[in-house]
């Protein structure tokens, strides 16, 4: 079968067991809860009511007490602070001043602990992990649980997922009311199937802040896993006509679930809004590339697939889709290279050996009946050597059938292979 036949089977067969809905949900999952649409950690601004409330027991399911009244912060030390913050907004050969300007402030406030935070932030933000960590464990040293949830976010981007999950708890003995623990608490709660502790975390983290869009967020995405598509729907419209009309991550679930349901153009719509409100919104930019292929506008998918690539350039997902759409534009050997790339993350990932046993099968140039013949043989084994590493019945299917292709392609070719001898043994000698 040439590149002009694939047909959006294959697309879906190359993504193995794991289904377009469910793969970009995964994607936007670990990001959704930093801080703002955009995924990242943000900077803690001044609380002129700034402090900590008393200890706690960090579950995530009880009442969160109410926040009691705290210190004003002094004029000077909060205008030296965000002047840090503008400092910082300048890019990375600005963080030193930045730095520096940030513990000026707190030694000027003690009771400015955001600015510890935001040190180790510039820290980590920087490529410094250690320095990072170290200066998030000053800061909770010095009282803000905000650095156990820098701590903790650095964990979950490590996919620590245990670790993780105490240090939010121990944000919470400092600050029950946190509402970026309780979150991280929620995500990961919804990470292993626990819908009702996650629903628990995000009424505390709501209780913080009850207009929290990330809150919002991943309350749709909780109700997508639990099969109440109209219901997340529900929420996404509210999130976004309420709240935050440009949270990109609002968009790419609410995104997901019209694909559940079906609704296609909606889908698409939804995806455009995600990338236009987060250029670098990696979950969006994949899922409109798988659609823009099913649509078989391949030069669009092609080019929507590398940019998400560029995002994640180790993304196995990612590499196999932009490899698919290589391979419909006939650009062979980018897609092979790409099916190789796969496997060298993720060794016998059966997207990869099925695609790469297509391209032997149908882009391979070989002359002479017995090479084709050994080729389909060679081609057939690696066909069922794919069978070993899925249970994807969409993708069992695609084997069998190209099996069966193959064995008739092998049939005809010994037809013809005869037919070639018996032609040459009757052909009349030289005088």
């Amino acid at each position: 079968m040439s590149a002009r036949h694939i047909t959006p089977v294959h697309l879906i067969a190359m993504i193995s067991r794991t289904p377009l809905i469910t793969l970009a949900l995964s994607a936007l999952s670990l990001t959704a809860c930093g801080g703002g649409g955009g995924g990242g950690a943000p900077f803690i601004p001044p609380q002129p009511t700034g402090g900590n409330t008393q200890s706690a027991t960090g579950s995530t399911g009880g009442e969160a007490p109410s926040a009691p009244k705290k210190p004003t912060i002094k004029r000077n030390a909060k205008e030296l602070f965000l002047e840090a913050g503008r400092v910082a907004s300048e890019g990375p050969s600005s963080y030193p001043r930045a730095i520096e300007m940030y513990e000026r402030a707190y030694s000027e406030e003690p009771n400015l602990k955001q600015a510890l935070y935001n040190i180790a932030l510039l820290h980590e933000r920087s490529g410094d992990q250690a320095q990072a960590v170290s200066a998030y464990k000053r800061a909770t040293d010095n009282g803000a649980a905000e650095g156990w949830v820098g701590i903790g976010l650095m964990q979950l981007a490590a996919n620590n997922m245990g670790e993780a999950e105490l240090s939010f708890r121990k944000a919470l003995e400092m600050e029950p009311l946190n509402g970026r623990a309780h979150l991280n608490l929620a995500l990961i709660a919804k990470e292993r199937g626990d819908h009702k502790e996650a629903m628990g975390s995000i009424r505390n983290a709501l209780k913080e802040d009850s207009t929290n869009a990330d809150a919002y967020n991943l309350l749709a995405q909780i109700y997508h896993d639990m099969g109440r598509f109209k219901l997340a729907l529900l929420v996404c419209d509210a999130g976004l006509g309420e709240l935050a009309p440009e949270h990109s991550g609002l968009w790419t679930t609410q995104g997901l679930i019209h694909l559940k349901l079906k609704d296609v153009i909606k889908a698409t719509a939804s995806f455009r809004q995600a990338i236009k409100f987060d250029t670098s919104n990696f979950a969006a930019r994949l899922n409109l590339g798988l659609i823009t292929f099913n649509y078989r506008d391949y030069e669009r998918s092609y080019q929507l697939l590398s940019e998400a690539v560029q995002l994640k350039p180790e993304h196995p997902e990612a590499l196999l889709s932009k490899a698919v759409a290589a391979r419909a534009l006939d650009r062979i050997d980018e897609a092979r290279q790409a099916y190789q790339q796969v496997l060298s993350l993720k060794p016998n990932h059966p997207g990869a050996l099925f695609n790469l046993a297509i391209l032997q099968q149908d882009y391979t140039q070989i002359e002479g009946f017995d090479a084709r013949i050994n080729n389909l043989r060679e081609v057939i084994k690696q066909y069922e050597n794919v069978l070993n590493f899925t249970q994807d019945e969409r993708l069992r299917k695609k084997i069998v059938q190209r099996v069966e292709e193959a064995r008739i392609m092998i049939e005809a070719l010994e037809v013809e292979k005869e037919m070639a001898a018996a032609q040459g043994a009757q052909a009349p000698t030289a005088p």
